[in-house]
């Protein structure tokens, strides 16, 4: 790693040279370009269709015609097309003809790579199917919900799709790591299966799955039944599955900030067997600073407690991904995933502490600093079950299990000074090891049934959700004059957690005329919780029953028109970092802990959303209205001794106004722009205003992206974020972000290098301001994203040998 570092500063030269190199190419491809069309065809068990006839038929003049034969794997391949609209037939003996109208090529696209041509079977009933061919945009909206193409971004090489959420509209991300849609949380799924783990896991998940490997990103507002209860809707990631064959990429990337990774991936499909590989290494170093001032006020006076930090994150990331479809038949379907990932961390952090009393004099100086070691192990599996019974209905029968093993060992060292810097001879030494332990499973069944008037919809299902997690916490401190580390029983702790979530759904849905239809159901859920206190000798149990009813009218007119109004009943539940009763001594000033007492928060979600679909444009307009009960929310108390406690508390509840906004337009086939707004207001009771001095307020969030492909060879994209964070006890000032990336394909697409610009003008920062009965409390942080990245990757496909043949 340390050769890596040596090879940045050429590596700054050589992102310099990349505009030169690209319009190097720009020049030298100027010349003579006629169009290229590849393909490939299947039957309905994704069987490769040998011999199939295809067919390629110029528009302006329909004699103009060339043929091939489909291979062994069901390619083919026209070369040297010349540019205008065609349209192409496939025949094979026993099937359905099928023709794929309206494909143009031109200047900016002349490339075309059609994938998985299904072939049905021959009947009296439909001998032939036309489809019109789309080209695939790079957002695309359907009933308010939001699909990111992510396959056809510049963005998603060399990033994972922790970043790449980010570059969609309507989610966002906090400091802390967590995702959220329209500032709700949302339930990620991969590949239509839900991600069953807890904050820290799905955080490693999503920090080590490389964003090349992801095909697209849905976002659904107005999410399907057995996630209808879910408050910010559901988010699906769909990884690639490759063509028909093998298949495989290589890439390599490399970034000034001090990242660097390097990925492989391998795919296979044949004959209803899909199978894909992905690994990959990476290694990350953040480097960062803040301060903080804290005015403390009394009855008869006041005082400042003031710091100033700065800190190094390093970490090394290999992951591991295997996933396979199989098809026993076409109305029998398994799959299963196989993932591991690790996190290899090592984090220093150095905090200068300032007592300022109310004279404005330093009286108490003191500095700290804190050696983070440790790895995060993460192996997880899930297992699907499909079948497809009668037309419309499906039975699918999901399990997952994961594991984890944590490790943290801290090592904290404290020198105090003089107010002129001169050491007074005092330090404290201390150290924490932390080692956690996860095992977790599931298992959902859900049954869709279309009834036989063929307008009535049945969808019933169930949950069962056990997750275990073993917490040993040992401190100890470096005691005096003898030099040996003694037991801290405070700072230690042995517990274990262990929650079940298990639910029973049922809800009906009607088409009472063409595009209009009425939803509705309920999940009753039931939550145990099982804290089982080994210092303590005591066990701290709670369980709940909670009825989620949900139901929503859509109405789609002709002119993509269309109209949602929607009610469903949420429940959030703590997770063991609200829950976790540890004390967190990284700040021996500011204390932090869980609170094994926290009740789960409910909330009745009104959303209504209008959105009109156009071939050039797509405009959605959303409005909510959130009542949120018990709502549990981090408080900062000051204490008598100038310390302030952080803690997790359930307070009276408050509710929630919001507005959003995601729009699309195509100004032209080569250029496309995409914004997205969010804006929620937050007010509290009287009682939270009164006593706890809380503040309503506002949360902004926003996107603006752009896609510009001036040829099939070029790519040029870029996304900008701008957001505000409102808090019970204050707010976040704004902050941004933003990257800016170029892609150009060289050797017939095989060869494809991306430069990527993130944060050029600004590292991201954070500034926080938080309000309390007696004290007051600004918050800066600003981390070292400015990067210049480049991603080489070699893509490795199978190439259709059977040369045109014309007529």
């Amino acid at each position: 790693m340390r050769y890596i570092w040596r090879l940045i500063p050429d590596l700054k030269k050589l992102l310099l040279l990349i505009p030169a190199i690209f319009l190097f190419s720009v020049v030298f491809s100027q010349g003579s370009v006629l169009g290229l069309l590849t393909g490939n065809v299947v039957d309905e068990k994704k069987k490769a269709l040998e011999g199939a006839t295809v067919e390629i038929i110029s528009l302006s003049d329909t004699l103009s015609k060339r043929s091939t034969l489909t291979n062994k794997t069901g390619d083919f391949s026209f070369n040297n097309i010349v540019f205008g609209y065609y349209k192409l037939n496939i025949s094979y003996v026993g099937m359905q003809v099928i023709t794929i109208d309206s494909i143009h090529f031109r200047t900016e696209r002349f490339d075309f790579n059609l994938t998985d041509i299904t072939l049905k079977p021959k009947n009296t009933e439909n001998l032939g199917e036309v489809i019109i061919y789309a080209e695939k945009p790079l957002i695309q909206s359907k009933d308010g919900n939001i699909t990111f193409n992510a396959g056809e971004s510049a963005l998603a090489a060399g990033s994972n799709a922790s970043e790449l959420l980010t570059q969609v509209p309507l989610v966002t991300k906090d400091a802390d790591g967590k995702v959220s849609v329209r500032g709700k949380e949302p339930k990620i799924l991969i590949d239509d299966k839900p991600v069953e783990l807890n904050m820290q896991q799905l955080q490693d998940l999503l920090e080590s799955l490389p964003g090349s490997s992801i095909e697209k990103i849905e976002v659904m507002t107005n999410p399907p039944p057995q996630y209808a209860n879910e408050q910010g809707g559901v988010i699906n990631i769909v990884t690639k599955k490759g063509k028909v064959g093998k298949s495989g990429r290589l890439s390599v990337t490399g970034g000034t900030r001090g990242e660097a990774s390097v990925g492989a991936s391998f795919n296979y499909r044949k004959q209803g067997l899909a199978i894909a590989v992905n690994a990959g290494y990476s290694y990350n170093r953040y480097a960062g600073y803040g301060y903080s001032i804290r005015n403390n006020i009394y009855k008869d006076s006041s005082n400042f407690f003031n710091t100033t930090n700065n800190y190094t994150n390093k970490s090394n990331r290999p992951n591991f991904r295997v996933n396979i479809d199989y098809d026993i038949n076409k109305n029998n379907l398994l799959n299963l995933t196989l993932n591991y990932n690790q996190n290899n961390f090592d984090n220093y952090n150095l905090t200068e502490y300032q007592n300022i009393n109310r004279f404005d004099e330093l009286w108490r100086l003191s500095q700290r600093t804190i050696q983070s070691t440790g790895v995060n192990n993460n192996p997880n599996m899930s297992l699907s079950y499909t079948l497809k019974g009668k037309p419309g209905e499906t039975l699918r029968v999901i399990t997952s299990y994961n594991l984890s093993f944590n490790e943290n060992d801290r090592d904290f060292y404290q020198q105090y000074f003089n107010p002129d810097y001169t050491p007074n001879g005092l330090d404290s030494v201390q150290r924490q090891e932390n080692t956690t332990k996860v095992n977790g499973y599931t298992a959902r069944v859900n049954y869709d049934k279309m009834l036989g008037n063929k307008k009535t919809f049945i969808s019933v299902g169930g949950l069962y959700n056990r997750s275990n997690n073993h917490v040993i916490i040992d401190a100890t401190y470096k005691k005096k004059p003898e030099g040996t580390m003694e037991k801290l029983p405070l700072l230690s702790n042995d517990f274990w957690f262990h929650q079940t979530v298990s639910n029973l759904r049922a809800s009906v849905k009607h088409i009472i005329a063409e595009n209009f239809s009425f939803t509705a159901g309920t999940t009753a859920e039931r939550t145990d919780i099982w804290f089982e206190l080994l210092k303590e000798s005591r066990d701290v149990k709670n369980d709940y029953l909670t009825w989620l009813p949900f139901a929503n009218i859509n109405k789609t007119w002709k002119e993509k028109l269309s109209l949602t109004f929607a009610y469903r009943r949420s429940i959030r539940r703590p997770g063991i970092g609200e829950l976790n009763p540890t004390i967190d001594f990284s700040d021996p000033y500011n204390i932090r802990f869980g609170n094994a007492a926290l009740e789960a928060s409910t909330a009745h979600n009104l959303d209504f959303i209008i959105g009109r679909t156009k071939q050039k444009y797509f405009l959605n307009l959303g409005f909510g209205y959130n009542i949120v009960e018990d709502v549990f929310s981090q408080v900062r108390t000051l204490l008598d001794e100038g310390k302030t406690q952080i803690t997790w508390e359930n307070i009276s509840g408050r509710k929630e106004y919001e507005v959003s906004t995601w729009n699309g337009i195509t100004l032209s086939k080569k250029l496309k722009a995409n914004a997205s707004a969010s804006y929620t207001y937050n007010a509290y009771s009287e009682f939270d205003k009164t006593v706890r001095k809380f503040r309503n307020g506002g949360s902004f969030t926003s996107t603006v992206g752009y896609n510009f492909t001036p040829t099939d060879l070029w790519g040029f994209t870029g996304s900008f974020n701008l957001n505000r964070f409102a808090s019970p006890q204050g707010f976040a000032r704004w902050n941004t972000s933003m990257n800016l990336g170029i892609q150009r394909k060289f050797f017939n697409k095989k060869l494809v290098i991306t430069a990527n610009t993130i944060d050029p003008f600004v590292n991201q920062q954070r500034r926080i301001f938080t309000y309390g009965p007696n004290f007051n409390l600004e918050s800066f942080s600003q981390t070292q994203t400015k990067n210049y990245r480049l991603t080489i990757a070699y893509n490795f496909n199978n190439q259709p040998k059977k040369p045109a043949v014309k007529k």
